[in-house]
């Protein structure tokens, strides 16, 4: 297919279909075929409307991705754009191929809800839970000539059913076939990395067609659903759906093959997962992770997955580190180049405080391309936390000059905040990531908590409204959504929908708490609430829990009880505080997120110190802020 633009493919597809059906432009454009696909784009608004209709009017063929998610809506953005398709087609021939159809999952095409002129042409049919030698089969059959039409591609075409236009579907001409192998090809790049990651990783020099077809033996279906689970593990900016998606294959793998230790494994690190990216913070899933690990090793003693699986519970629950730190050195003794295992002892080392250490075991990881964007953020955080800002910076562009995602955009995010002071920046950051993890709940706190910085409430409450939980859970910050919300409000001076949505958050919290009662996280929250509510003497004494159940550990500012002294304006108990915390930050202690001058400038959450000399001092940078800068780091290279 020429690459022109008036030449282009257009893949339209519901929100909820947005991974495969990048997946299937990633097959499309391995195959040579260029797609229109901008997911960066899909922020809506006039301009990007008229985008759209004018992509539809000039594409050369309209790839409509229909699954059960659209059978399942009846109403999307995706139904306008099928519409304006078959509006196209009106001034078209009857045999122009303009409307190329794709079916994943299970659809009838009875039952299919699309229109009525999508049934006059041929479907294609992609099964992603496919193995490469049954895919490399297709192909070679197709290429091979056995194939002449659309009809003939096996199980990837089907015809639609009987009745209004089936006849004129078969006039199609014969060179639609070139659009098929274009899809069924590609589809091979989109499916290897799912084999792949089941068995250690990609070879350099792939074996062609032919070999491939009389080496690689049949996987069992419990065994593909085990790798595309590990797959989603393995990307670097999976999301909270993905994980499901991920956790309802391993599911019926286990439901297959319960004897199977390498998916048990995988079980347990999806299970850590859940905890460690933030999206379910539940302790079921610290004990569920640990007893996978453990059947896992019990049916597969010699696995390095198996190993790797307990490795990873070690690490965030045995506080003993030197304990996981051996196991993943045994781990990296049965796979040298375990990525997981590299990046988790660079881990292991950062919590020792044993720097270069860390850095070394993320570069190496680096080297191997699938890694590269992960160790890049890795490092970043290393860096951002100990407050070596010139460092952070460097590590976290290498990121997203690699794979632009959701982890590395709200850290860059983060670091102008800090570093910079730079909140317009900060919020340009946010407006550039990914449409598929524009809803994470770590995209939107973080783009919420940066147009308060800049002092724009009506854009935070824009993008608190993409939010569909009441509650944001992420590994960083743990707060019911109407606390930002209020917090908006306020900065608007609209304080009495400030307090309905603190008492609205307040109730959030006082129901997540009868379920985990000593939860610090839920006591800070509340203690904030009732702060900004003006119960004084609630909010101390929640204060005074926070302290308690730290038990002598160092607390971010971000997560101590100076959230609700800022709160009440009490100044005298917060200034103690702030100094020890801008303290660890000039000494560059591992400090989590560090609090700086820029931070008190920006944040509205300290407007009430604002008029005491002893908090405006605070905000200003100190005169040898640059002499306090770590040693630069070497940039990520070959055989660091």
């Amino acid at each position: 297919m020429a690459t022109e633009s008036s030449r282009a493919v257009f893949l339209s597809y519901a929100s909820q279909d947005a991974e495969a059906a990048r997946r299937i432009c990633g097959a499309l454009r391995a195959a040579g075929v260029e797609v229109w696909f901008d997911q960066s784009e899909l922020v809506g608004g006039d301009a990007w409307d008229a985008k759209i209709r004018k992509q539809i009017r000039e594409c050369a063929l309209f790839v409509p991705v229909i699954s059960p998610n659209t059978n399942a809506r009846a109403e999307g953005y995706f139904r306008r754009e099928w519409k304006q398709a078959v509006e196209r087609t009106h001034d078209m021939a009857d045999d122009v191929p303009f409307l190329f159809p794709i079916v994943i999952g299970d659809v009838p095409d009875a039952t299919a809800r699309v229109p009525d002129k999508f049934r006059e042409v041929q479907w294609t049919r992609l099964r992603l839970d496919e193995s490469p030698g049954e895919v490399a089969t297709r192909v070679a059959r197709l290429l091979s000539g056995e194939a002449t039409a659309v009809g003939d591609a096996g199980q990837g075409a089907s015809r639609p059913p009987a009745g209004r236009g089936a006849s004129r579907s078969r006039r199609r001409p014969w060179w639609i076939v070139f659009p098929v192998i274009g899809v069924i090809t590609g589809l091979i790049y989109a499916v290897r990395p799912l084999w792949d990651s089941f068995h250690g990783g990609a070879k350099p020099d792939r074996p062609p067609v032919a070999e491939v077809l009389e080496t690689v033996a049949p996987m069992s279906e419990a065994a593909q659903l085990a790798a595309k689970a590990r797959a989603i593990l393995n990307e670097y900016d999976s999301t909270a759906n993905d994980y499901a998606v991920a956790e309802g294959y391993i599911k019926r793998a286990l439901e297959l093959d319960p004897n199977d230790g390498e998916s048990w494994a995988v079980s347990s690190v999806l299970n850590t997962g859940f905890r460690t990216r933030g999206f379910d913070q539940s302790r079921t899933r610290i004990a569920v992770a640990r007893s996978h690990a453990e059947k896992a090793l019990k049916l597969a003693p010699d696995s390095a997955e198996a190993l790797f699986a307990l490795g990873r519970w070690q690490r965030d629950n045995d506080p003993d580190l030197t304990i996981a730190e051996k196991t993943f050195l045994e781990v990296l003794t049965r796979a040298p180049n375990h990525l997981g295992a590299l990046n988790n002892l660079g881990s292991v080392y950062t919590r020792q405080g044993r720097v270069d250490e860390a850095v070394r075991m993320y570069r190496r990881s680096a080297q191997d391309t699938r890694s590269t964007a992960l160790a890049g953020y890795t490092e970043f955080m290393l860096f951002f936390r100990r407050a070596r800002f010139a460092e952070a910076d460097r590590a976290i562009h290498a990121s997203l000059a690699t794979q632009p995602s959701t982890n590395s955009q709200a850290g860059l995010a983060m670091l102008l905040l800090t570093w910079k002071g730079d909140a317009e920046a900060a919020a340009k950051a946010m407006s550039s990531g990914p449409a598929a993890t524009r809803n994470e709940h770590r995209t939107i706190w973080i783009t919420a908590q940066v147009h308060l910085a800049r002092r724009a409430p009506e854009d935070a409450l824009q993008v608190l409204k993409r939010m569909s939980d009441d509650f944001i859970e992420d590994n960083w910050f743990d707060t019911p959504t109407a606390y930002l919300a209020g917090r908006a409000h306020t900065l608007a001076g609209r304080t009495e929908a400030a307090r309905v949505a603190w008492e609205a958050a307040l109730g959030v919290v006082d129901a997540r708490l009868k379920r985990a009662p000593d939860n610090r996280a839920l006591h800070l929250s509340r203690g904030e609430l009732l702060a900004w509510l003006g119960r004084e003497a609630e909010a101390l004494s929640e204060a005074r829990t926070v302290t308690e159940l730290a038990r002598g550990t160092p607390l971010w500012w971000f997560t101590s009880p100076l959230r609700i002294y800022a709160a009440l304006g009490r100044v005298d108990e917060a200034l103690p505080l702030l100094h020890e915390q801008l303290q660890f930050t000039r000494e560059q202690r591992d400090i989590g997120w560090p609090l700086t001058p820029a931070l008190l400038r920006l944040d509205p959450l300290w407007d009430k110190f604002r008029g005491d000399p002893r908090f405006q001092a605070l905000c200003v940078e100190p005169a040898d802020e640059e002499k306090k800068a770590g040693p630069a780091s070497a940039p990520l290279s070959e055989g660091a």
